[in-house]
């Protein structure tokens, strides 16, 4: 049981990064038989993680036809901001108050490595130190309920930026996002919220600038 629980664990964290990197064309038809080819897993394991993709809208499972990779959709970007705003402000506070000395200190260090991304311009090295970020965070804010609500969206999030980040001042996020893991590690339940508040309403201006809209 623990191995397959591990290894449909693994299928769906490497689903996600190809999903999230746009190796998984969005619009595109897979067969499930390509997606076990490209991505070495067995059917069960595939299928499971197919199956929780599916139900947080980042796919769909089409019946004698395939898996459809969902198109990133411009205007619900909005939305999900407008959804992931006070879910973010409250997970920043919970996990300033709750993080053990070991996650400060790791927070600490991440801050100075997505600098260090940044300025290296190493595109993949800063999307792994923000998934590893919002890991963090779940993990230090001890309330799964809320991680569970913040998940999904986060994905969602990491993704558009792959498809829009021309239109990013990527030295900004990284600003934000440090500011925001230091308010955390030093336990500031009101700067961590303020920190998060912030970082959503950049990107909210981001996406405007992918719509377009003045």
């Amino acid at each position: 049981m623990n191995t397959k629980v591990s290894l449909s664990q693994q299928a769906y964290d490497k689903l996600e990064e190809m999903l999230v990197s746009l190796e998984l064309e969005p619009g595109h038809i897979y067969s499930e038989k390509e997606l076990t080819n490209i991505m070495g897993y067995g059917r069960t394991p595939l299928r499971e993680a197919l199956q929780k993709m599916s139900n947080i809208d980042l796919l769909e499972i089409i019946p004698r036809m395939g898996i459809k990779i969902s198109e990133i959709i411009l205007y619900r970007q909005l939305a999900i901001l407008e959804a992931r705003r006070p879910l973010d402000e409250l997970i920043a506070k919970c996990a300033a108050r709750r993080a053990t000395d070991e996650q400060k200190e790791a927070l600490i260090t991440m801050a100075i490595e997505m600098e260090k991304a940044t300025k290296e311009k190493d595109v993949k090295e800063y999307l792994r130190l923000d998934h590893l970020f919002d890991e963090l965070l779940d993990e230090a804010s001890r309330n799964i309920f809320l991680t569970r609500a913040l998940d999904p969206l986060h994905i969602h999030c990491r993704r558009f930026w792959a498809k829009y980040q021309r239109y990013d001042d990527m030295n900004k996020t990284a600003v934000l996002h440090e500011k925001l893991m230091r308010a955390v590690a030093n336990g500031d339940e009101s700067k961590s919220g303020k920190a998060a508040n912030e970082l959503v309403d950049y990107l909210v201006e981001f996406t405007r600038k992918a719509l377009d809209i003045t």
